[in-house]
């Protein structure tokens, strides 16, 4: 019987060791193939993840790299639900103290997930490094109302000062403690006016010098520097520089396209002869959820909106008047934003744009634009005559290029200025006072892009295609708000270019 029994227990144990070898087989193949994105180390977010934007993302957030012809380039959002994610409001104890940069109370960003964004102190400088997280289906995921969300933050780790013989666990808590200190810092630097591009991490930097070196659009500035203007010099400035214009069909080709009778007959210049008195350019930025200021954009006599940001179920935080609507031309050529037949851009003032050569020569943009909107330019107006709706001129995106550069010592990116920068200057030539809500980020900064959209670049804020941190800089030259509404609200207060009283240029 014993011989027989131990040959028994050997093949108990031989079996018991095959299932858990099985097991253990079965256990490591579906956690291999588990489609979730793995929790990254704390190593791992030292380095951005991506320096590119989604597939059909590539103008509105960082540039149209690739060919707008390519499937890739025209890839649509995934649709655009109602409502907002729920967002922790303990960030708002920080608002809630001193108005000035002082203010020692910590805050933490919000909405979604852990960013991919670093702060490294080099010195006295920040850099503020650049990636981008999104859904895994690789397209933006509308956010709906209730949609909890993950907890963002931003993990900072000090560069060169690891302690020794920390785990990646205990480095990770760091990365908490660090967090407020970093972007309190970075922020506050950037209300100054006191960052630079030298302060970005050195990809985001590698990708504003690759702009720089391809330069698409055959940028030549010709002009000069007067970067150290003060207010008042640069606003003079920009009251004789800034002249919008729009396609009027009286310069080939347009004119023997018959475009003359196809464009409005009052310019936009000369919708409201009077002018407006107070006027709201609202961001799509994230950071404008949880802010409460609906009510407080919709107070104003026109409201300028961008691309297809809606209002419908964001009320409370955006507003729901919508004046005019400036829309870039991969809105109109991306079926999935359905241009003719979305309600978002009816009853309101539309204005277009697309990417031309800096010659601004129309013919070369019309047979080669960045993405065609001339066809359904026209089928829009065959449609809906009535309805204000008008093209930007080439030169007039390309002047405002002009002074961008002209205020600005660093050498920016060739690249058109952002839809943002363009409706600042519309607006500012149309209305008395003009203020802008997070265009200059609030303590509620994130790098989520936009409000409706489950997108995270932190190129959104600062830029790489376009030169937004640039623009941003002028914009603050420009403000007359109080700071404290720049902290809490992100709103910058711009005057009207027309009441401006400038004395006569030196012959």
């Amino acid at each position: 019987m014993k011989p027989h029994l131990k040959q028994w227990r050997q093949r108990m144990l031989c079996g018991i060791f095959t299932w858990g070898l099985l097991f253990l087989v079965i256990f490591i193949y579906f956690t291999d193939s588990n489609p979730a994105e793995p929790a990254p180390s704390s190593f791992a977010l030292l380095e951005p993840r991506r320096l590119l934007p989604m597939p059909g993302k590539q103008r509105a957030i960082m540039g149209a790299m690739q060919d707008p012809s390519s499937p890739d380039s025209v890839d649509a959002n995934k649709g655009l639900l109602d409502g907002h994610p729920t967002v922790p409001r303990d960030l708002q104890k920080w608002a809630q103290g001193q108005d000035g940069v002082e203010n020692e109370e910590l805050f933490s960003s919000q909405i979604g997930r852990r960013s991919q964004s670093t702060f490294y102190p080099e010195g006295d400088e920040y850099i503020f490094a650049a990636g981008s997280r999104s859904h895994r289906q690789g397209a933006s995921k509308s956010l709906s109302p209730g949609d909890p969300g993950r907890g963002e933050r931003a993990w900072q780790v000090k560069k060169g000062h690891r302690h020794q013989g920390s785990s990646p666990a205990q480095e990770e808590g760091d990365g908490d403690r660090l967090y407020s200190s970093m972007s309190r810092a970075f922020l506050h630097r950037l209300w100054k006016g006191a960052v630079s591009s030298k302060m970005l991490h050195p990809r985001l930097q590698k990708a504003m010098k690759d702009y720089l070196a391809a330069n698409k659009h055959g940028v030549r500035f010709r002009g000069r520097r007067a970067a150290g203007r003060s207010r008042a010099a640069l606003l003079c400035a920009l009251r004789r520089q800034v002249r919008v214009r729009t396609l009027d069909g009286t310069e080939p080709p347009f004119s023997a396209l018959g475009w003359r009778a196809l464009v409005p007959a009052r310019p936009l210049s000369q919708l409201h002869p009077r002018g407006l008195r107070s006027c709201a350019v609202v961001m799509s930025a994230g950071a404008i959820l949880n802010s409460s200021l609906g009510a407080e954009i919709d107070s104003h006599d026109a409201v300028l909106r961008f691309n297809a940001a809606p209002t419908r179920g964001y009320e409370k935080d955006v507003g729901n008047k919508t004046t005019m609507r400036i829309i870039n031309s991969q809105i109109l050529t991306n079926p999935n934003h359905h241009f003719l037949d979305s309600s978002l851009y009816k009853d309101v003032i539309l204005v277009a744009w697309d990417p031309a050569p800096y010659s601004a020569n129309l013919n070369q943009w019309y047979k080669k634009p960045d993405y065609n909107l001339f066809t359904p330019y026209v089928q829009h107006r065959q449609r809906h005559p009535n309805q204000p709706f008008y093209i930007l001129h080439p030169k007039f995106i390309w002047q405002l290029w002009d002074i961008i550069q002209e205020n600005t010592k660093e050498k920016i990116q060739p690249n058109p200025p952002s839809s943002g920068f363009i409706g600042i200057l519309i607006m500012m030539s149309l209305c008395s006072e003009v203020h802008v809500y997070e265009y200059i980020p609030s303590v509620r900064q994130t790098e989520l892009c936009h409000y409706h959209e489950l997108y995270y670049d932190a190129a959104c804020t600062l830029g790489a295609y376009h030169p937004l941190l640039y623009e941003k800089l002028l914009v603050l030259r420009l403000n007359a708000g109080a700071q404290g509404d720049l902290h809490r609200k992100g709103k910058a207060v711009l005057p009207g270019l027309r009441a401006l009283r400038c004395p006569a240029p030196a012959a």
